[in-house]
């Protein structure tokens, strides 16, 4: 064998050896095993969109403040739902409806007509919701709340990878 083998081997022996004595420290106290468990990991919203493919989000983060979500839809509900609370980003949504779209529907409409799973936000403020985690979060980011001019800066997304909270 060659080092490199040698050390991959000692390094997945030593990763087995912290998750045996981990579970058996879970399980002595009562709790579950960490294969049972996830951990809730921070991203900002205006991350690379790619990073949300694969994980389910936990919670939207306005600074300090936290607000539960458990689909990606709900991400959407909630930002701009706080997006719209605003006035003036209120007229650029209305202005935008109708305008925003991609090959086949619009992201944003002042009805929900033609769209698969329409998010109502507002009375004649309705989103299209019917993507993927990276495509609806590049929509939202970068076909709404840019040209909005909705900040997104100091937004985070708490996510896990599957299973439970940690």
């Amino acid at each position: 064998m060659n080092e490199i083998t040698e050390i991959k081997k000692a390094l997945e022996t030593l990763k087995n050896s912290i998750n045996a004595t981990f579970d058996n420290l879970i399980l002595t106290l009562g709790g579950e095993t960490s294969t049972d468990l996830q951990m809730e990991y921070i991203y900002p919203l205006n991350a690379d969109t790619h990073i949300f493919v694969g994980k389910k989000p936990a919670a939207v983060l306005f600074g300090e403040e936290r607000t539960e979500v458990k689909t990606w839809r709900g991400v959407c509900e909630v930002i701009l739902t706080r997006c719209n609370q605003n006035a003036e980003h209120h007229e650029t949504l209305m202005y935008l409806r109708n305008k925003a779209a991609g090959k086949c529907r619009v992201f944003i409409s002042d009805k929900p007509d033609g769209m698969k799973r329409p998010l109502r936000i507002d009375e004649d403020i309705f989103c299209e919701t019917h993507y993927g985690s990276a495509t609806l979060m590049h929509i939202l980011i970068n076909r709404i709340l840019a040209p909005v001019g909705f900040d997104c800066y100091g937004i985070n997304l708490a996510l896990i990878e599957g299973g439970r909270k940690l």
